[in-house]
This record gives structure tokens, C-alpha cells and sequence, in this order.
């Protein structure tokens, strides 16, 4: 199963919501599918997930203390090869670009060495984990040939979640890129430059900075005299008033900003913006605003 365009931004018109969703839908479907590599179940008290995919990354663990794990994204829809090694923070972006109402995912956590570690999850209100270790928890994963590989699994009656898992997943890279100067260099300033548009309503400002995907979408609907400043500037910026670039990362011709910033109503705000460099200029891919301090 291919996930929908999944939105999780505020939006009070529905206009506004059916066009960021289209446009996350074409980022998302950029490129094909990666072949399932994990097979069987997991259950919670009101759903069973069939697991189609993963996606395995670095990350804090959910566990008190934290402490860097290996998270393994585990889903009933397919991941798009390569789609999230971009962004910092990729399990808020798997959160907000992914999980929809039919896509969901556990988080399985494993040390480095593969020794399980725990699992988090959230499918609605009532029906989650924020981080759950059981010591009954079967687990043969290993670190094999780059891979993650093994089963997991986990059944006592009266308790959910169950889950069956065979994993057979790619190791991730620690390697983020080259980190960015103070500022954010030409990255950091083309972002900028895009925030400045925005936030002066200046159509053509804003168009110009946006990477061939956008600019493609954009000329469609304003063909189809559909506004699209509005969905970016609440949807996608959060209306966004202030941004203080903080650092990021570059690889060849991709890069992620880092920033603070805020707005009228909401003080503090953070995020990540995906830059490419397309004809020697940097321009916009995405960006993810989120709530509170980094």
C-alpha cells in the first residue's frame, strides 16, 4: 500500500489543505517505492498493521535518559527509497509527511550492536505507547552484512500490543554531511531569501525560489486560478514571522537549514528547511515548522 498525501498542519480551508496535500504527494511520489523489507504483523488493541516497509535512522530513544539508538520505522504502507535521508530530525518529518489516517508506524529502537532497546508509537488518542520495554520481548536481531536482521516478537494474553517481525533492514549512516558555516551559507541564505517572500506576500519572490517540482505545481494551479501563496504561508510556514538560521548540513547538491523563528500568535518555533541546488542556485524542496524550542 502507497500512502495518501498526509498532511498534518493546521489549516481552517479545505482548499487550502487539498493543495499542500497534492503538493506533498508529489514529493513523496518522486521517486519509486523501495522493495518491502520486513514481513509480518503488528497488532494494538483496535488495529492490526500487515508490515509492508522500513526505514531505519539515528536517533535519541524515546526511553527517560534518552541515549542514541537505532530506530527502525516500521509501517504497513512503503517507504519511498531515499525519500527521508535529507531531513535532521526524520522521525518528526515521518510523522508529519507519512502518517496518515491509513499509514501507520511503530518505532522499534535498537542498540548499536542490534540488542533491542524498546518500541513507541502513536496511532490515536488512547491507542500509544511514548516508550514501552518489556523484557519478554523475543528478539534475534542482529548487525549483519550492513543489515539489521532478525525477528522480533512479542504475545501475552490480556496485553497489547502482539507483533511478529522479520526484519531485514539496511544499517543507517551516521554521516550527515558537511556541516554548514554560521548562517547557514548559501543554503542558509537562499532559505532566508524564501522567508523574506513569504512573509512580504511577494508572489513572484517567493515562486522564484522554489525548486522545479514546486514551480511545476505552482504554474498548474495558477493556470487553474487557484491561490497557493495562502497554503504555504499557513500550511507549510506556520506563518512564520521571524527565522534565525542555526545551522544545517550539505551533501553535493542537497542541504538542510536549521532555524528558530516565531509568529504573531505562537512565540517560539523551530524547524528544518530542504534546499537544492538546481543550475548552481539553491531553492527550496520542503519545509517543516514545528512547535517550542528545538
Amino acid at each position: 500500500m502507497q500512502p495518501s498525501a498526509p498532511l498534518h498542519r493546521p489549516n481552517p480551508v479545505s482548499q487550502a489543505l487539498a493543495i499542500a496535500a497534492v503538493l506533498i504527494a508529489a514529493m513523496l511520489l518522486a521517486s519509486p517505492p523501495a522493495l518491502a523489507d520486513a514481513t509480518g504483523f503488528f497488532a494494538s488493541a483496535k488495529r492490526r498493521l500487515d508490515v509492508d516497509g522500513t526505514y531505519a535512522f539515528w536517533a535519541k530513544s524515546a526511553a527517560p535518559g534518552g541515549g542514541e539508538v537505532i530506530k527502525v520505522a516500521v509501517s504497513n504502507a512503503y517507504f519511498t527509497e531515499g525519500f527521508f535521508d535529507d531531513y535532521y530530525d526524520r522521525e518528526n518529518a515521518i510523522d508529519k509527511v507519512f502518517v496518515d489516517d491509513q499509514a501507520k508506524v511503530v518505532y522499534f529502537e535498537f542498540e548499536p550492536g542490534g540488542k533491542y532497546h524498546g518500541l513507541s508509537y502513536f496511532f490515536a488518542p488512547g491507542e500509544n505507547c511514548g516508550y514501552c520495554f518489556d523484557s519478554a520481548v523475543q528478539s534475534t536481531v542482529r548487525v549483519t552484512d550492513g543489515h539489521l536482521k532478525g525477528r522480533i516478537a512479542f504475545k501475552r494474553a490480556g496485553t497489547n500490543p502482539a507483533f511478529d517481525i522479520e526484519l531485514d533492514t539496511p544499517l543507517p549512516s551516521k554521516d550527515r554531511g558537511t556541516a554548514l558555516p554560521s548562517g547557514g551559507g548559501e543554503p542558509g541564505r537562499a532559505y532566508v531569501a524564501f522567508h523574506k517572500a513569504l512573509n512580504a506576500g511577494d508572489r513572484k519572490g517567493t515562486y522564484a525560489l522554489l525548486d522545479s517540482k514546486h514551480k511545476a505545481l505552482w504554474t498548474k494551479y495558477d493556470k487553474e486560478g487557484v491561490d497557493v501563496m495562502g497554503p504555504y504561508w499557513s500550511d507549510f510556514h506556520s506563518k512564520m514571522s521571524t527565522v534565525s538560521v542555526t545551522g544545517g548540513f550539505v551533501r553535493g547538491d542537497h542541504a538542510v537549514v536549521l532555524f528558530d523563528g516565531g509568529s504573531k500568535l505562537i512565540e517560539h518555533l523551530h524547524g528544518e528547511a530542504l534546499m537544492r541546488r538546481e543550475n548552481d542556485v539553491w531553492l527550496l524542496r520542503d519545509e517543516l515548522v514545528s512547535v517550542g524550542r528545538r
